[in-house]
């Protein structure tokens, strides 16, 4: 080893390698040229040939074998590979147990194939971790202009300490809601807000689809902005697209609520806790109506969003938790106080709820504030105390 005490520098490196090829350096009489067994490639038959890989037993690097005599031994869902690696052993996703890691380790439910982490992590709000998969069902919410729907949207921005005031407001005409005026917009990004039917507690839409249809006209570039922004909870979460978009004609873009296609304003990946705090809590649902850099008409012709619920008519939600919530909390995922319970500051995510103090003059109070509702045996105030 050299050590520098002042500066070191490396000026120039060679290595001798072997090529099959004449070089003026002369044949390398030292490297092996064996005589490989079919299966093997390579000057000392290190590599598997074309329609062989490696099995991970035998000598040295390990054996070739037939891609098509080789059996997958690791069939269960949550497996990485449907070939054991070394020791024989499956190697499981994340959330994934067992021999064959067809499991849910505790705290976990619903496993499936196409989940890149096995099953689901309980979350529950953080008050407990006992859950399994909920028995509701799919139910969609929609505004659908070509069938009639008379919704009326706003335009925004995403900045709603900048709110955006129209000019004129959109309109709808008999196949979609509309927007023209572009002039005062400044350059700013415009959204069309949801309506209050997509807000509020929305927790079970966790797993479903948010689907929409527009079109939209102008010149110049198209954006980098988001396609779609949720808030609720102080949380905020942004989703962006990747299918191209063509002007002058309907797009589709369909999305699913899960965490892996969502980020936070501040470029990281979005969790799972941060997409159910936002959904248990919806204060806004934002979709992109400005793509060009010269906008001149946006239309939105169709919006649809799965939730569930217990008399849903759709597909089985099992990607939505149902815990087994502690005294206090109600809720797929205990994200609301019980009757007689308000919300607290402390705890995890959501905060904890605590028994409403209404001296025995109410059963009932404001599950956020905690004051006392309807005090009776002629008392009044925040807690019945007078």
């Amino acid at each position: 080893m050299i050590q520098c005490t002042t500066n070191c520098s490396l000026g120039h490196v060679s290595w001798q390698i072997a090529v099959d090829r004449p070089t003026p350096d002369g044949l390398a009489l030292e490297v092996e040229q064996c005589s490989c067994p079919p299966g093997y490639i390579g000057t000392s038959c290190e590599d598997c040939a074309p329609g062989y890989e490696r099995s991970g037993h035998g000598p040295y690097l390990g054996t070739c074998v037939p891609v098509q005599q080789r059996q997958p031994q690791c069939t269960g869902p949550g497996a990485v590979s449907p070939y054991a690696g070394h020791g024989g052993r499956c190697q499981c996703k994340t959330y994934a147990q067992g021999p064959n890691c067809d499991q849910c380790p505790p705290n976990s439910f619903y496993m499936a194939a196409t989940n890149p982490q096995g099953c689901i992590p309980c979350f529950c709000s953080g008050v407990t971790q006992q859950c399994q998969s909920s028995s509701f069902r799919r139910q969609i919410v929609e505004i659908n202009y070509p069938r009639g729907d008379r919704d009326q949207l706003i335009l925004t921005t995403s900045d709603i300490r900048q709110p955006y005031h129209p000019p004129t407001p959109a309109y709808v005409s008999g196949r979609a809601i509309e927007f023209v005026n572009f002039q005062e917009a400044n350059g700013q990004t415009l959204y069309w807000k949801l309506p209050a039917k997509f807000l509020g507690n929305k927790v079970t839409a966790y797993g479903g689809t948010l689907k929409y249809t527009f079109r939209f006209s102008g010149e110049g570039r198209t954006n980098q902005e988001p396609d779609v922004i949720i808030r609720g909870n102080d949380i905020t979460l942004q989703y962006t697209h990747r299918q191209p978009i063509h002007a002058e004609r309907e797009n589709t873009i369909e999305l699913k609520f899960f965490e892996d296609g969502w980020q936070r304003v501040d470029g990281q990946q979005g969790t799972r806790e941060h997409l159910l705090m936002a959904l248990a809590d919806l204060d806004d649902i934002l979709i992109k109506a400005t793509y060009m850099e010269e906008c001149s008409q946006s239309s939105l012709i169709s919006v649809s969003m799965e939730f569930a619920e217990p008399q849903g008519r759709g597909q089985v939600a099992y990607e939505v938790e149902q815990c087994s919530c502690p005294p206090g909390y109600i809720g797929t995922s205990c994200e609301d106080c019980a009757p007689g319970y308000s919300r607290t500051g402390g705890g995890l995510y959501l905060g904890l709820c605590e028994r409403c103090e209404c001296h025995g003059h109410a059963t009932q109070c404001d599950k956020e504030y905690g004051f006392c509702v309807d005090c009776q045996h002629n008392t009044e105030g925040d807690q019945c105390e007078r």
